[in-house]
C-alpha cells in the first residue's frame, strides 16, 4: 500500500485553509473555486508550484476578463432566452482564450483560464453586478493559489548535514528492478538537492546510457564513470577528469589482442563524446553489444586502429572465460603492467561469457570518491551497494548500507541491511542522514 505523502497532506491543509479564508470573509464568495485552485497548484516541488502559481494567475485574470465580456455580451443580446445558443456562444468564446494563452506563451495558464470563465459564464445569477460578480470569481480563484503556494512553500526549520558526502552504486542499489528511479526517489532527491545535500554516483556504465535515467534529476556533483575513470558533469553535460591509460601503454596492450587474433573495444574521449576503436566483431556477443548500442548519440564507433594521438580511457573484450584468462596473463606479464589495472567478471545476461577491462593504475572508484571528499570538505561519507565491487567503497565509508538484494558476496562483509533497491531504501537512508542532528554515530535501517 501505497503511503500518504506529503504533498497529499499539503494539498488538505491548503483546501481546509481556503474554507477559513472564506468563514472570515464571512461566507462571502465561493470556496469552491479557492479549492479547485489550491488542489491545482500543488506540485511536487517548490519550485514548479511559483512557475504553476504565475501561470494561474495570468490564467486568471485573462479568464475574469473574458468573462466580464461574455456577461455584457450575453445581457445586450439576451441570449439567456435561447440557451441552445447561449450555450454556444459560451463554447466559442473557449477557442479565443485558448489561444491567447498560447499567444502569450503560457500555455499551462490555459486550463484555468476555461474554469475561471466558465464559472464567470455559465454559474452567475440573473440579477448580479457583471463586474462585481467576475471581481468575486477572480478573488475565489486568486485566494486558492496563494494558499497553495504559500503552503507548498512552508516548512519546519530543521537541521541540515550538508557537509556528509552521499555516494550510491547504480543497478540494483538505486535503480529498481525497472532499470529505472522511481517518481518518490526523483522528487525526495531533488528536494534534499535543493537544500545542499551532497550526492553522487558511481557505475561502471559509460553516460551513454545514463542520460535518460537521470533526466529530471538536478545532481549538482559528478557522476563516477566506469569505476572510476572518468567523472561527468550532468548539469554541463561534460567530462570534468579522466584518468587515461598512454598511448604507448594502450598499444602494448593491443598488440595482445592482436597477436590472439581477437577484438576489443578501446574507449577513447574526444569533444565529451566516446570514440570507440575495435578491429573486427567475432563473436555474438560482441555483436550484440556493438548493434544495441552504435547508434547512441553519446557514443561513436570506428572500425579502425586507435590513432597514436589519442590516449585512452579503457579497453575492453568479452568472450568466453579461457580466453578472457589467457588474454590476462599475457597482459600482467607485459612491461608495462604497473601502469595498468586488469579487471575480470562476468556478463550477467550472457552465461559463460565474461568481460575483460583495462584501465589506468591510477584508476579506482576509492580514489575518485576520496578527492571529491577533499574538495567538498566533506567530514562523513554515507555509501550503499548492492554487489562485491561495491565493497571497498562501503569499507572506506562512515556508514555503509547494503540494499536487502545484495550479493552473497557483500552480504558476507556483514554490513547495515536497508530495504531493497524497488522500496526507495537509498533515498530514505539518505534522508534520515540528511536531517539527522548527528549525535554520535548513527546507522539508520529501512
Amino acid at each position: 500500500m501505497p503511503k500518504i505523502g506529503m504533498r497529499i497532506i499539503k494539498t488538505c491543509i491548503a483546501v481546509y485553509i481556503c474554507f477559513l479564508i472564506y468563514l472570515l470573509r464571512g461566507e462571502q464568495g465561493a470556496p469552491f473555486y479557492s479549492a479547485i485552485a489550491a488542489i491545482l497548484c500543488m506540485q511536487p516541488y517548490v519550485s514548479n508550484s511559483f512557475k504553476i502559481a504565475l501561470n494561474r494567475t495570468v490564467g486568471t485574470f485573462i479568464g475574469g476578463a473574458m468573462g466580464l465580456v461574455f456577461l455584457i455580451v450575453e445581457r445586450s443580446l439576451a441570449l439567456t432566452s435561447i440557451p441552445a445558443l447561449q450555450y454556444l456562444m459560451v463554447s466559442l468564446a473557449i477557442i479565443p482564450l485558448i489561444y491567447i494563452t498560447l499567444l502569450i506563451k503560457k500555455p499551462t495558464a490555459s486550463y484555468i483560464a476555461c474554469v475561471v470563465f466558465l464559472s464567470i459564464a455559465i454559474t452567475h445569477g440573473s440579477d448580479v453586478n457583471p463586474a462585481l460578480f467576475t471581481m468575486d470569481r477572480i478573488l475565489d480563484t486568486l485566494i486558492g493559489i496563494f494558499v497553495s503556494l504559500g503552503v507548498n512553500a512552508f516548512h519546519l526549520p530543521r537541521k541540515k548535514n550538508t557537509h556528509i558526502l552521499f555516494v550510491s552504486d547504480l543497478d540494483g542499489t538505486l535503480l529498481n528492478s525497472q532499470n529505472a528511479i522511481s517518481n518518490y526517489s526523483k522528487i525526495k532527491l531533488n528536494k534534499l538537492l535543493s537544500q545542499g545535500a551532497l550526492i553522487s554516483i558511481v557505475t561502471n556504465r559509460s553516460i551513454a546510457t545514463l542520460l535518460p535515467i537521470f533526466e529530471g534529476v538536478e545532481l549538482k556533483l559528478p557522476l563516477v564513470l566506469m569505476n572510476g575513470a572518468a567523472l561527468y558533469d550532468l548539469q554541463k553535460k561534460k567530462y570534468v577528469h579522466c584518468r587515461t591509460v598512454s598511448n604507448s601503454t594502450a598499444q602494448q596492450v593491443l598488440k595482445v589482442f592482436k597477436q590472439q587474433g581477437t577484438n576489443c573495444f578501446t574507449h577513447t574521449i574526444i569533444n565529451d563524446m566516446l570514440h570507440i576503436y575495435y578491429i573486427r566483431l567475432i563473436n555474438p556477443v560482441e555483436k550484440e553489444l556493438y548493434h544495441s548500442k552504435k547508434l547512441h548519440p553519446q557514443k561513436n564507433y570506428i572500425s579502425g586502429e586507435l590513432p597514436d594521438d589519442r590516449d585512452v580511457l579503457y579497453i575492453m573484450a568479452v568472450d568466453k572465460l579461457e580466453l578472457i584468462e589467457k588474454l590476462r596473463e599475457k597482459i600482467i606479464g607485459l612491461s608495462c603492467a604497473p601502469e595498468i589495472n586488469v579487471i575480470i567478471h562476468g556478463d550477467k545476461e550472457h552465461d559463460g561469457y565474461y568481460y575483460l577491462e583495462i584501465y589506468s593504475a591510477e584508476v579506482s572508484v576509492k580514489k575518485a570518491i576520496v578527492e571529491m571528499q577533499e574538495r567538498l570538505s566533506a567530514d562523513t561519507l554515507v555509501a550503499f551497494g548492492d554487489n562485491e565491487s561495491d565493497i571497498p567503497l562501503l569499507e572506506m565509508a562512515d556508514h555503509g548500507y547494503a540494499v536487502a538484494n545484495a550479493t552473497d558476496g557483500l552480504m558476507e562483509m556483514e554490513p547495515i541491511i536497508i530495504g531493497d533497491n524497488n522500496s526507495d531504501a537509498v533515498v530514505k537512508t539518505i534522508e534520515k542522514h540528511f536531517y539527522s542532528k548527528r549525535k554520535g554515530a548513527q546507522t539508520f535501517e529501512s
